[in-house]
């Protein structure tokens, strides 16, 4: 099938917006689904008709099928389909109205599954004494500490149950002096809690989970090696979720000692040059004529976060 041309692709695009107002790239897709969504992306990008207005923060992610690659969430493609709202002239009132509504559909859903997450740690600390207790603590990464989750269905990959939209991603920090039975009972309950969650028909949420010493949280800081970086880099992004706060503090306050903030700092600043450049050689490509390594600047081959 020969590539589409962009400009006539462009006044599809126009003609649907005049029609039904602004919209995502995932309603455009949807709207016309003849048109491959590189096309329909290069297209709003090429346009100079089409206002674009973009709603979601941005954070680093290892892609680590590809060289452990720094590069930017969401991906080029999630961000174009969820995240980015397409327009006319003339429709700046109506763009203005419905990106508000979009941007608090996300932080509610985000809102409902950190809800979610308090919850669980809920039901894990009572089952345990206050001394354990104060001596741990949680914290929340990936989409929901962006207030970007959302709930599209999707298949959960071990299981294959159908789940609902980003996965809970929690981390436990425990006292280097707790004991390693406490360790244990506290994965053991996380893993029933995390299969409940997974599938009682009312929530049908994935909660991926880890449990660490600081003194291990303490010598990933050191950035050295990838499961270093992605473990630095989500307890960079976290929101503190439950237990001893003071124990959180202290993991944040290494993170300025060691200077590790600093590190993911530059490298989001490469991942966002390298987001810049690959856009401009997405523009420039023929889609009848795209490689695969060129391809794969638009999405990730990971969409998810990496636990270590």
């Amino acid at each position: 099938m020969p590539a589409p041309d962009i400009a006539e692709v462009e006044v599809l695009i126009t003609a649907l917006l005049d029609e039904q107002g602004p919209m995502i790239g995932k309603e455009l897709a949807a709207a016309l689904p003849e048109i491959p969504v590189l096309a329909l992306w290069q297209a709003c990008y090429q346009s100079r008709v089409l206002h674009v207005s973009h709603f979601a923060s941005y954070y680093l992610r290892f892609d680590v099928t590809r060289d452990d690659q720094v590069r930017l969430s969401p991906s080029i493609l999630r961000d174009f389909l969820s995240f980015s709202l397409f327009g006319l002239p003339g429709q700046r009132d109506q763009m203005i109205e419905r990106q508000g509504t979009l941007s608090n559909m996300h932080r509610e859903i985000s809102r409902e599954k950190i809800g979610l997450a308090q919850q669980v740690m809920k039901s894990l600390f009572l089952d345990l004494p206050r001394e354990t207790r104060s001596s741990m603590c949680a914290f929340i990464a990936g989409d929901l500490a962006y207030f970007l989750a959302h709930n599209e269905p999707r298949e959960h990959l071990v299981s294959g149950e159908m789940v609902k939209g980003s996965d809970i991603d929690i981390v436990i920090i425990l006292s280097d002096d707790l004991p390693d039975t406490v360790q244990r009972k506290i994965d053991t309950d996380m893993i029933a809690l995390k299969n409940y969650y997974l599938r009682h028909p009312q929530y049908r949420h994935e909660i991926d989970f880890i449990t660490k010493r600081k003194s291990t949280m303490e010598k990933q800081l050191h950035y050295t090696d990838i499961h270093d970086k992605i473990a630095s880099k989500i307890a960079y992004e976290s929101m503190f979720l439950g237990g001893s706060l003071t124990l959180y503090m202290e993991v944040r306050d290494a993170m300025i000692s060691t200077g590790v903030d600093r590190l993911i700092e530059q490298d989001f600043e490469h991942a966002l040059k390298d987001r810049k450049h690959a856009m401009q050689k997405l523009l420039l490509a023929s889609s009848d004529d795209i490689d695969e390594e060129t391809r794969s600047l638009f999405y990730f081959s990971q969409e998810r976060v990496e636990f270590t």
